[in-house]
């Protein structure tokens, strides 16, 4: 029985130790697993949430996790990311505009994720937002503050108005700055809304030349994951700088089949996923 049951756990091994484990959620707004979160601030930012939720239908939730390597050590955070809201199924089947903030404060990491519906034009938006309104508070260890304001941010730059079916602000550097600073201009009605908020550049490292800020990655969705089956992308990469470039195809997790209500109630998700797209940060 002994050599039966060692023989069966040989077997299967490969099988378990490929597998990906993402926790379940109590919530469908905040899910502060990694216990970062006063009750008041938990309460505020699950709030607005469900205002945003019932005033343009997008499901944007906010889960911490003290570190990844607890569930998927193997997975890069983007893919960990994606796994995790695809799994959940944030977001509206058909529309796919759900929304993940996910901090890893163990890793000092986290991930703003965004669903497929957002498209790869929305991932320098986020980055900015990660970079601004997320990261300055948490470098200084105050992850209530900079979850409730990078929040916000996502809510007022994002979320909002892709609902409104504006298009993605257009980066635009103001004439003889020395810093890499963005004006984000968003058409709303007759007269433009204009957000003057300086955003910083992130600085990659290109392999081939080693400079900085030259870096582009580019995504693009080949095969949507679904319920029974994965997905794959196809990311390109290439540097302004030198003739680098590099195509990679990456896999897209499943959508979870266990969160695919399409119930308008806020006890669980809608069915939606994410290709990949959105930023990420480190502290």
């Amino acid at each position: 029985m002994t050599r039966f049951v060692a023989a069966l756990v040989l077997a299967l091994w490969p099988a378990l130790a490929g597998a990906q484990f993402y926790p379940d959620y109590n919530s469908t707004t905040v899910n502060d697993f990694a216990d970062i979160l006063p009750a008041d601030t938990e309460a505020a930012i699950a709030a607005q949430l469900d205002a945003l939720r019932d005033d343009t239908g997008i499901e944007m939730t906010v889960v911490t996790l003290t570190r990844q390597e607890t569930y998927d050590p193997d997975a890069t955070l983007e893919e960990f990311a994606t796994g995790l809201f695809n799994h959940w199924g944030v977001g509206n089947a058909e529309r796919n505009d759900g929304i993940m903030v996910l901090v890893l404060p163990g890793d000092r990491a986290m991930r703003l994720e965004l669903g497929a519906g957002y498209g790869d034009a929305w991932n320098d938006v986020a980055e900015a937002v990660v970079q601004d309104a997320f990261l300055p508070k948490f470098r200084e260890g105050d992850y209530p503050a900079g979850i409730t304001q990078g929040v916000s941010a996502t809510i007022d730059v994002i979320a909002r108005p892709f609902a409104a079916n504006s298009p993605p602000p257009a980066p635009a550097k103001p004439a003889k700055s020395g810093g890499l600073w963005w004006l984000l201009i968003f058409p709303l009605g007759i007269v433009g809304l204009i957000f003057g908020a300086k955003f910083r550049a992130k600085m990659r490292k290109c392999p081939s030349c080693g400079k900085r800020g030259g870096l582009r990655i580019e995504d693009e969705t080949l095969e949507a994951a679904t319920r029974t089956s994965k997905g794959r992308k196809e990311r390109k990469t290439t540097c302004a700088n030198c003739d680098f470039a590099q195509t990679a195809i990456i896999a897209i997790p499943m959508v979870s089949a266990n969160r695919s209500s399409s119930s308008s109630g806020s006890s669980s998700f809608g069915g939606g996923s994410s290709g990949g797209g959105g930023a990420s940060g480190k502290w």
